[in-house]
């Protein structure tokens, strides 16, 4: 009797533990099975073909170098999308791509080599992916190799580009075509273009134009659907005090490799005006370590300028940098010909306010040097992101 009156006694407690216990189960498996149905980066693996139409740099050898080059391009990104509905960027830019690539060039002309890159990417869908016909608008930033570079002796004809390894920059605008849920058809129009900053001479650049094709895989069966309700439009503007540093190398002639070590300072006030642009003035002021004529005073080693920037911002730490500056005191020995100068490039925060970030300045869109840049940011933003 005591036995079953015990057994009377635990029987709710057993059966109340064992619901329990099936009702976790069940939770688990329904957030596992959430957790399969939502995960947080769905991946994308795109495998392109490209020919293009090579720019000659106006001599007679660029032009005997473009005419018996035929071009040859081979592609392969790896690209994650955020599938975080929370996220304000997300919702401004429609699930952006960012992700890395691997590149591969034929240009049939030894005088070239036969470059390669690899490099980061971001697209930015400019609707909403989920139709048969899909577009979008693409920029790469990366480390291009493996160019044959100009050499007085072993070879003279390659004008275009004195260094074996030159960054590698790439936009385009991207037509997709659905052909079943994973699979799509890629063509893309574009511009590449590989650059030295001038640390070494000739930089004229090679500017290709090219159409690619090729075909997207999606690892996922996940459809995005977009929140464009978190996005506040009552945004707050703030003010930003941005102080930078950089530093990088140029050369002022091709016959002889001599490295001037040049660096920027620049201060900047700032307004955010939304979520996705800010805009203001600043001073830059440029040091040379000397002048290419050797002369080493402070007047000839030392630039002013009163530059106005634009910020494009692509998430809460990614941004790209755009300025336009005009000299006060400039230095045409230093390579500084024109009046004015630009500077475009991409910045990361990487701690708080702290920025490290790479942008090229340049004179009516001949490179004067890569600045290799730290910055910070003073600021107070009161928005929610």
């Amino acid at each position: 009797m005591k036995f079953l009156k015990c057994i009377f006694i635990l029987m709710p407690l057993i059966i109340g533990l064992s619901q329990m216990s099936i009702a976790q189960n069940e939770q688990n498996k329904e957030v596992k099975s959430i957790k399969k149905k939502n995960p947080k980066y769905i991946k994308y693996l795109t495998l392109t073909t490209e020919n293009g139409l090579m720019f000659s740099n106006g001599t007679e050898e660029g032009k005997y170098i473009v005419e018996n080059t035929y071009y040859n391009g081979f592609d392969l990104r790896l690209g994650f999308r955020k599938t975080d509905t929370t996220d304000i960027y997300n919702a401004i830019y429609r699930f952006p791509y960012h992700g890395v690539g691997y590149y591969l060039s034929l240009f049939n002309n030894d005088a070239i080599g036969m470059p390669q890159a690899i490099y980061y990417f971001f697209t930015i869908p400019l609707n909403e992916q989920n139709k048969r016909w899909n577009f979008s608008y693409t920029g790469a930033l990366g480390l291009s190799y493996n160019f044959n570079p100009y050499d007085k002796e072993v070879n003279p004809r390659n004008l275009f580009i004195g260094s074996y390894s030159n960054c590698y920059v790439n936009l385009g605008f991207i037509a997709e075509y659905t052909i079943v849920s994973k699979w799509k058809l890629f063509g893309m129009l574009g511009f590449k273009h590989f650059s030295n900053g001038a640390y070494r001479l000739p930089n004229s650049g090679i500017n290709i134009v090219p159409f690619t094709m090729g075909v997207r895989y999606k690892f996922s069966d996940y459809d995005f659907k977009n929140n464009k309700s978190i996005v506040n439009k009552d945004y707050k503007p703030i003010g930003i005090f941005n102080i930078m540093m950089a530093v990088g190398i140029r050369d002022f002639t091709k016959e002889k490799m001599d490295e001037y070590k040049k660096m920027t300072l620049g201060f900047n006030y700032l307004r955010q005006v939304s979520y996705k642009y800010r805009m203001g003035l600043g001073v830059d002021i440029f040091f040379t370590e000397k002048s290419s004529d050797n002369r080493s005073t402070v007047r000839n080693t030392t630039s002013l300028a009163l530059v106005g920037s634009w910020e494009w911002v692509l998430t809460k730490r990614l941004y790209v940098p755009i300025g336009l500056g005009i000299y006060l005191h400039r230095n045409k020995e230093n390579g500084e010909q024109k009046f004015y100068y630009e500077r475009a490039g991409i910045r990361y925060v990487i701690f708080d306010n702290l920025s490290l970030g790479l942008t090229i300045k340049a004179h009516a869109g001949a490179a004067d040097y890569f600045e290799w840049s730290i910055s910070y940011a003073f600021k107070s933003d009161p928005n929610k992101y």
